[in-house]
This record gives C-alpha cells, sequence and structure tokens, in this order.
C-alpha cells in the first residue's frame, strides 16, 4: 500500500494525518512490547534514574557554591569596598545598604563581613556574626593571603565559612577581607540528601541506608574539605517498583511494527519536509551571497506560504536598513566636513590674530610668548580636526594616493624636521641611522611623510623628558625597514594587540602630555597597507619602552623619485608691491582679523561678509586678490568667484585672483575650486607665511 500526504493544503492538516498514522503504529508497538521491556529494563532504569539523581543534586550544590564563590570575588572587586577602606567618613551611607543586599545568594541566607587588612570589622549585613573561632580564623587566612573555606562544626548544625581578599595591585599583599558564612544544611537540594565533608558524617542518613554518595565539583577554595552529596535512594525504588508480568509476546512482531513505523515515518517525513528543505535550501543561499533583491518562493503549504512571505518581508526590511545605513555613512562623512568647517572656522581668527599680535608687538616679550602658545594651540586644534577627518576617510576606503618613486632617506629626514619641535621641548636626543645610500619605494611622499611624522610625534609624546629616540632605516631583502625605537613608558601585554585599533591609547599621564584622540596609529596603518606595507608594534611591557617596525617593498631602480619641495619656490609678500585684496567671509572676526594682518604687512584691504555685497563693491573697484570663504550664507563661494569672474570679464578689467580660504579642506573641496576657477584652496587656520606666499604667487601669474 502506498502512502502519500498532498503537498497543497494546510501543514497542520498534514502533520495530522502523519501524527495519526504513526500514533497507530506506535500503540501496536507499545501494547506488543510494553511488558517485556518494562521488566527488562526496569532495574537498568532505576540504577541510571538513581545515578541522575544524584547527579543533578550533585551538579546543584556544585553551581551554588560556584555562585557563590563567583559573586563573593565580584563583591570584593567591588569599587565601593575600596573606597570604603580609605573613606571612613562616608562608608555608613552607600556601604552598609550595599552590604546588606547580600543576605541571600541563589536564595541560600549568607551572613557577611567586612573586614580591614588586620581583620577588624568594618561592616557587615546583620545577622548573629561571626564568633571567636571564626574571627581567629579570619584572620589567619589574611595574614597567609589564603582564601580557602572552613567547616565549623556547631551545636545548632555546620557552618561553611569562605573569605575573599580585597588585595593591592601592586604588591598583591591583602589591604582588605569580606568573610563570608551560611548553614551547611541550606545548601541541601532536598529533604532526602545531606552534605559530607573530610572526618565528618551527614547530617541525615548513614552509610548502610542504600543511598549514593557523590563528591562535589565544587570550586578551588573548597575542594580540600572533600564535599560530598549523600543521597537516599529508597524512595526512588519504592515508586518505581513494578510486578513481574507477563512478557510472552513475540519479539517478532515488535521488530516488523517498528520496521513499517520507520518506512511509514521516513516516507511521510520526505514528504512533510519538501517546503521547508526548499526554504533551507535559500537561506543557505541567502547566507553565503548576502541580502540582496532575490526573495523566497510563495509555493507549497499555507503555513509555508506564510513563513516564506515573513521572511521576504524581512529581508525587505533588512534591504531597506542596509540602504539607509548607507546613506548614513554618507551622511557621517558630511558630517565630519561640516563639523571640520565649524571647528576650523573659529579657529580662523584666533589663529590671524596672534599671528597679528606676533607681527604688531614684535618687540614685547610677553605678548610674543603669548601669540605663540595660541598659534600653537590653533596648530594642535587643527591637526586634530585633520586627524579625525583622514581616519574617516582612510578607514572606509575614500583615500586614493598619487604612487611615485620616492627616495625613503628624504621622506624619514622631512619627517624628522616636522618633529624636531616637539623632540627639542621636550629634551629628547635622536639618534638617526638612516641607510647612506638611497633606498626608493613606491608611495605617496605626503602620506609617507604622514606615518613617519606621526610615529616620531608618539614616541615623543610617551617618552618622559630627556628620553632616547631612534629612527633606523635599512634594506632586508627585498623590503625597506624603517624602525621607531623610544626608552617610554613602554605598551602594556593588554594593549599590544589593539594598539592600532580605532580610539584606542595607553593610559595618560596626570598632567595629559600624550593628549590626541586616539586615531594616529589607526591611521598609520592604513596608510601604510595602501603602500602594500606593513607595521608592527613590539614593547617587552610598561616602562620599557616600545618599537614600530614598518615594512615597504623597495624598488631597485627608480623611475620617476620625486624630490623634496624646497623652499626656492616661496616669495615674500612683504618685499613686492602693496595689492588692493578683497576678503569675503561672512565671520566678522575671522574677515577682520584677516584684514588687520594683511594690513600689518602694508596691503590695502577691503572686507564684505556677503556675497551679493562683494559683488556691488567688485563692480566699483579693481581687486589684485579676492579672498573667499566658501560657505556663504547667500551664495557659495565658487558661484560667487564665477561671478565675479564673469563681472570682471564683461567689463574688460583685468581678472583678480581668486583665492579660497574655507573652513572645508577635503580633496574634494579643492578640486571643486580648481574647477570653478581659484587659483588655490587654503584650509582654515591659515598660516600667515603660506598666505602670504599664495597671495604672490597667485597674483603674479594674474
Amino acid at each position: 500500500m502506498a502512502w502519500s500526504i498532498p503537498r497543497s493544503g494546510s501543514l497542520s492538516r498534514r502533520f495530522a494525518i502523519a501524527s495519526a498514522i504513526l500514533t497507530a503504529c506506535a500503540v501496536l508497538l507499545v501494547t506488543a512490547t510494553s511488558l517485556w521491556l518494562g521488566n527488562r529494563q526496569h532495574s537498568a532504569a532505576l540504577a541510571l534514574l538513581e545515578q541522575r539523581e544524584a547527579a543533578f543534586h550533585a551538579r546543584t550544590v556544585g553551581n551554588a557554591l560556584n555562585t557563590l564563590a563567583t559573586r563573593m570575588d565580584e563583591v570584593a572587586a567591588s569599587p565601593i569596598l575600596a573606597t570604603a577602606l580609605v573613606d571612613s567618613a562616608g562608608r555608613e551611607t552607600y556601604l552598609a545598604p550595599f552590604l546588606n543586599g547580600l543576605r541571600q545568594i541563589n536564595g541560600i541566607p549568607v551572613q557577611v563581613l567586612f573586614t580591614d587588612f588586620e581583620g577588624k570589622p568594618i561592616a557587615g549585613n546583620g545577622g548573629e556574626g561571626f564568633d571567636a573561632e571564626q574571627m581567629a580564623w579570619l584572620r589567619a587566612s589574611i595574614d597567609a593571603g589564603s582564601e580557602r573555606a572552613a567547616i565549623f562544626e556547631r551545636s545548632d548544625g555546620a557552618e561553611l565559612a569562605g573569605v575573599s581578599l580585597l588585595r593591592y595591585s601592586r604588591t598583591n599583599t591583602p589591604e582588605g577581607a569580606l568573610v563570608y558564612k551560611l548553614k551547611v544544611r541550606d545548601l541541601r537540594p532536598a529533604a532526602t540528601s545531606a552534605l559530607k565533608w573530610k572526618g565528618q558524617g551527614a547530617a541525615t542518613g548513614g552509610p548502610d541506608d542504600g543511598g549514593i554518595d557523590l563528591p562535589l565539583a565544587a570550586p578551588e577554595r573548597y575542594a580540600h574539605l572533600g564535599l560530598a552529596l549523600h543521597l537516599d535512594t529508597s524512595g526512588i525504588g519504592e515508586i518505581l517498583e513494578t510486578p513481574w508480568e507477563q512478557y510472552s509476546l513475540v519479539g517478532g512482531v515488535a521488530l516488523l511494527l517498528a520496521g513499517v513505523v520507520f518506512l511509514l515515518g521516513s516516507r511521510l517525513s520526505l514528504g512533510l519536509t519538501q517546503d521547508l528543505r526548499q526554504l533551507e535550501q535559500f537561506a543557505g543561499q541567502l547566507g553565503e551571497q548576502g541580502i540582496s533583491t532575490r526573495r523566497a518562493e510563495l509555493a507549497g503549504s499555507s503555513e509555508t506560504i506564510n513563513l516564506a512571505r515573513a521572511i521576504n518581508g524581512m529581508l525587505d526590511r533588512l534591504h531597506q536598513q542596509q540602504e539607509r545605513l548607507q546613506r548614513e555613512h554618507a551622511r557621517k562623512d558630511e558630517f565630519l566636513a561640516m563639523l571640520a568647517h565649524e571647528l576650523r572656522n573659529p579657529l580662523a581668527p584666533i589663529s590671524s590674530a596672534a599671528q597679528l599680535l606676533r607681527v604688531l608687538f614684535a618687540g614685547e616679550p610677553r605678548i610674543r610668548q603669548v601669540s605663540e602658545v595660541i598659534g600653537r594651540q590653533v596648530t594642535h586644534m587643527t591637526h586634530l580636526v585633520d586627524d579625525l577627518l583622514d581616519v574617516s576617510r582612510v578607514t572606509r576606503g575614500l583615500v586614493t594616493i598619487s604612487k611615485v618613486d620616492v627616495e625613503l632617506g628624504a621622506v624619514l629626514r622631512d619627517a624628522v624636521e616636522q618633529v624636531a619641535p616637539v623632540a627639542a621641548a621636550r629634551h629628547h636626543h635622536l639618534d638617526q641611522d638612516i641607510a647612506p645610500q638611497p633606498v626608493f619605494v613606491r608611495g605617496d611622499r605626503t602620506r609617507l611623510i604622514q606615518v613617519f611624522a606621526n610615529l616620531l610625534n608618539n614616541a615623543a609624546k610617551y617618552t618622559p623628558d630627556g628620553g632616547q629616540l631612534a629612527l633606523s632605516l635599512r634594506v632586508e631583502g627585498k623590503e625597506a625597514l624603517v624602525e621607531v625605537c623610544d626608552n617610554g613608558i613602554g605598551i602594556g601585554p593588554e594593549l599590544l594587540p589593539e594598539v592600532f585599533d580605532l580610539f584606542t591609547q595607553g593610559q595618560r599621564t596626570p598632567d595629559r602630555a600624550q593628549g590626541g584622540l586616539g586615531l594616529g596609529l589607526t591611521l598609520v596603518k592604513k596608510l601604510v597597507e595602501l603602500h602594500g606595507g606593513r607595521i608592527e608594534a613590539h614593547s617587552e611591557g610598561a616602562g620599557r619602552g616600545s618599537r614600530f617596525a614598518v615594512r615597504l617593498p623597495c624598488l631597485a631602480v627608480p623611475q620617476d623619485a620625486s624630490t623634496a619641495p624646497g623652499q626656492a619656490g616661496a616669495v615674500g609678500l612683504a618685499a613686492s608691491r602693496a595689492r588692493r585684496i578683497l576678503v569675503v567671509d561672512d565671520n566678522v572676526d575671522a574677515a577682520r582679523t584677516l584684514a588687520l594682518l594683511l594690513e600689518a604687512e602694508g596691503q590695502q584691504v577691503a572686507v564684505e561678509h556677503t556675497a551679493q555685497a562683494a559683488l556691488a563693491r567688485a563692480a566699483l573697484e579693481d581687486f589684485d586678490a579676492v579672498l573667499l570663504d566658501i560657505g556663504l550664507p547667500d551664495m557659495s563661494g565658487h558661484e560667487l568667484g564665477r561671478a565675479l569672474a564673469r563681472l570682471q570679464r564683461d567689463s574688460g578689467r583685468v581678472p583678480s585672483a581668486l583665492i579660497a580660504v574655507s573652513g572645508y579642506g577635503q580633496e574634494q573641496d579643492r578640486r571643486m575650486s580648481r574647477e570653478a576657477g581659484f587659483a588655490a584652496h587654503l584650509a582654515k587656520p591659515v598660516d600667515a607665511a603660506v598666505l602670504m606666499d599664495t597671495i604672490a604667487q597667485a597674483t603674479g601669474a594674474a
């Protein structure tokens, strides 16, 4: 007879039919074999049940002890107890309520007492307290630095006591103790059970009562007690005792019925699960290929169709969430750009004012020192903003590097020059061991200087004053190896595997001399990988210095080696003719301080704060250069630049040189300025010397 289940219709109805068929077969099998199998397996089942019952209760007690030890260690490690050791005046406001919350652990009443390193009580959670013998044991445990437990026999029942020590982190010596105790009988998981320990008997039952003794898997501090659970199993045997009855059924019938049930169940299960197997295959493909527009087929039983429809709905929502996350990533990039702009805008007038003070009051030492402090801090803030933008773009793969043949020794010398002021300020000695022969690599010169300047800057910051720094370059096989070493604070073993992770930093000193956002090494690692290289960090531990090794593939013969930019092309604006300059910026402070700085250099400066006012001014006057902020309120700087160019071209006048001075400083911002006809794009805050040279070069070519 052929059995089949239709694929269409209700899945519950199909399972009902299958269950009825299987149940009928199972009833025949159970009826035919239950007496014979029941009596045959009774003894084995009874023994197994006894063992499982005992093992279950033993695990229960072991888990309770493990929970007790773990909880007490957690409490001992709490900063509340550590604070209480030194804050005697305020401990009553928080210590007593904290300890009162420990009256029960897993339903077991526990008495707790917190003492100092001499065993003198500080606070507890109430209860009967600890007697003299237990306090003497506690003081001996503190003196020995031991956390082993003990059992004390008492007239009202044995008590289990333990101690968790508060240790001083540097010397590992006890500075306090958390002692606790509980009644041994409270650990019993059942009325027919009792605990035994070395040299003691159980509270109930005896060795000849037919019970089982199982050792407990207790934590190490309780292991020496030899704890074991005694379970009286006589009641189990009485419950499961079965009279010996007829068992003359033929075993062959049972085997035959079992075979029929097996074959029938297999046939039915294939029909019932076919739709589910198809969904399983779809889910497996989804896991391999990821979320896409593909959806599960709506076919089969109504329940399967509903399940597939629910899966498809979930995939639709996940797909929407994925698209939303991608849009949020894009908005995050826009937010970081806007953040940089908003941070650079207030930095610009501060920087200009500091530089103006340095120019106007060059003969006043105090004013010069104050302006230098302001300038250094503005530069530091600018570097933080640049690092934040750089690491955001690099980690998301939005940065491309222009690779040319670069001489690595020259790169390292430029990096040293950048870090020299920091090293000199902290009185460091820098040893340089750079290979005498040229070593060429394929890469972006500016980014490589950024990599090694960052490593040297870290070495200088994380080394106490008067430290030793070392920079070396050598060739190993087909790789150039650059090592930056220091004898500073080093890197702990717990931090070393994560030192290149985003926002990771070592412990700061109280003077916060290290500073930063924890972005530098992440940026360094990404930039090195973009050059096809790798970087490794090494340290023998805290206080033992650190070493960073950068390996880059080197070239045998350079093809288009870039040279150092040098300073030959710089043109001083102060030595050239006076120029008419228009400054356009909606930030009044930024515009005015920039104008004052230019006027101090002998330039003729006009200031406007809107695009329309700038157009009106340019229609009446000629300017050699126009310094434009890009984020103007009524018109973007790029649109204003095009409008100025049209105005001057239509009137037959010589076009002014357009220079963007903006808080937007990413590569796409510079590209947009070039496409709009700007001669240069400077990111706020602008260095005075750079600004003067840029104006001179732009107006000389205009």
